[in-house]
């Protein structure tokens, strides 16, 4: 019996060990299934990525802070698991933010009667429906679905109204001088445009947001200056473009503002620094802090501009938008040779005005004016220079009263490309490809020396 004691304690040991291990299995196996479930559950996100371009922007969330409602998603996609994770993981951080954003899968191939009557064209092509008010998108980006967003939200119709038939830039037109690309990006934010001759149609509609007056040839007739003026004593906004040279009757618009336009071009020493060989071309890096351009500080071109001045008004308040460097002037003469500033023939030096806002309370509203003295700045040949087409559309939307939505930025992947010197590179390909190696071979024979001397 006393031998047998030991024999028992070993074997109760035994059992005692294999139920500790089994307890340990069952306690890890516990604790995986609690991971998971705690994952189902509760998300935590981390974006470590350069310019958070995992993460919405602050201005697609300060956007979606301005739905009054649900927004109700559909996406025309096939059965095809790639393309429907990839849209789930685009729209999945509007919905951690706005729960009452959704999204439904439609197979174009069940419904070719649906999705013909939606418009769809493309597999995955979205479709946004909001009080009302539908559009759908083709390209998916936070930039795209977030604007989509803001087309939506706008209440009510936003009209853009620019006047025709004395030679003025067109917001449809194609040519090089004509407003066309500014136009299209207006209609894809959301606003409406509408040509107007005021000698066929004379009235100007009542439902106009913004009146544009871009850079006109020849004069407007009396009857249709009392049109505008009547426009303006309602209250309506205006964006006037002009250039250097005849200004016409148009500046009788203005005579309570005291609105001047300066004689000559403006010509810009500073432009050659940046290598562009035209003088005439202005540069404006620097805005003040205004809605129309607040938090804006990208570099804007102006070729061939005209500068501005206004004097005190007593119902207008004046805010110079767009100024010049030092360095500038207001050329008087031929653009051709080497330029110098002559004061006698009233050349000022810079800083010069380019843009002048003017703003007033009439009929218990806010009425904003913008003056441009460049047509160019704006136009198809020079939308695309610097943050010109960006400057454009912050000034329709606070003339049109809808500074409050922001554009969204499309984001860049700077963090995707390592790029290294040619001799950072040769380190580090030498350093795996030869020292490492050389290093484990060592250690492995250091340590099997070791061995066999103990």
């Amino acid at each position: 019996m006393v031998k047998d004691k030991p024999m028992r304690n070993l074997i109760i040991a035994g059992w005692l060990q294999r139920l500790n291990g089994m307890l340990f299995y069952l306690l890890l196996a516990m604790a995986v299934g609690l991971a998971g479930w705690l994952t189902q559950r509760f998300e935590l996100h981390f974006d470590w990525s350069s310019q958070a371009r995992n993460s919405l922007s602050p201005a697609s969330q300060r956007l979606l802070s301005r739905l009054e409602g649900p927004l109700a998603i559909r996406s025309f996609a096939p059965r095809n698991a790639e393309l429907r994770s990839r849209i789930k993981a685009l729209l999945e951080p509007y919905q951690a933010i706005r729960p009452d954003i959704t999204l439904t899968f439609i197979d174009p191939a069940n419904q070719p009667q649906l999705t013909r009557e939606s418009g769809v064209r493309l597999a995955g092509e979205l479709q946004f429906s909001y009080q009302g008010r539908t559009e759908n998108l083709g390209i998916l980006n936070e930039q795209s679905i977030s604007n989509t967003i803001q087309r939506l939200i706008q209440q009510g119709e936003r009209w853009i109204v620019s006047l025709e038939g004395h030679g003025e830039r067109k917001l449809t037109g194609k040519a090089n001088h004509d407003l066309g690309s500014l136009g299209q990006e207006l209609v894809r934010k959301g606003y409406r445009l509408q040509s107007l001759d005021l000698t066929r149609q004379p009235t100007i509609p009542r439902n106009t947001s913004l009146l544009v007056i871009a850079s006109p040839q020849i004069a407007y007739l009396p009857g249709e200056l009392a049109l505008i003026q009547d426009y303006l004593s309602q209250g309506g906004n205006l964006l006037w473009l002009t250039d250097p040279g005849n200004q016409y009757n148009l500046p009788e618009l203005f005579k309570q503002t005291g609105l001047q336009v300066l004689p000559g071009t403006v010509v810009d020493a500073n432009a050659a620094q940046l290598g562009l060989d035209n003088p005439a071309i202005a540069l404006v890096n620097q805005f003040p802090d205004h809605p129309a351009t607040a938090n804006f500080h990208l570099l804007t071109l102006y070729p061939f501009a005209a500068a501005l001045k206004s004097t005190a008004s007593e119902t207008w308040q004046a805010t110079p938008l767009l100024q010049t460097q030092t360095g500038s002037w207001n050329e008087t003469g031929p653009l051709t040779g080497e330029l110098q500033r002559d004061e006698t023939l009233g050349e000022e030096p810079g800083p010069l005005t380019l843009g002048i806002a003017f703003n007033r309370t009439n009929n218990d509203q806010t009425q904003r004016l913008l003056v441009i003295g460049d047509g160019d700045f704006v136009s198809n040949s020079y939308l695309g220079n610097a943050g010109n087409m960006n400057l454009g559309l912050n000034l329709i939307r606070w003339l049109a009263e809808d500074d409050n939505l922001l554009d969204i930025p499309a984001k860049t992947a700077s963090d995707l490309e390592l790029n290294l010197s040619p001799t950072i590179g040769a380190v580090i390909g030498l350093g795996f490809l030869v020292f490492l190696p050389i290093l484990l071979i060592s250690t492995g024979v250091v340590i099997m020396w070791r061995r066999r001397r103990a």
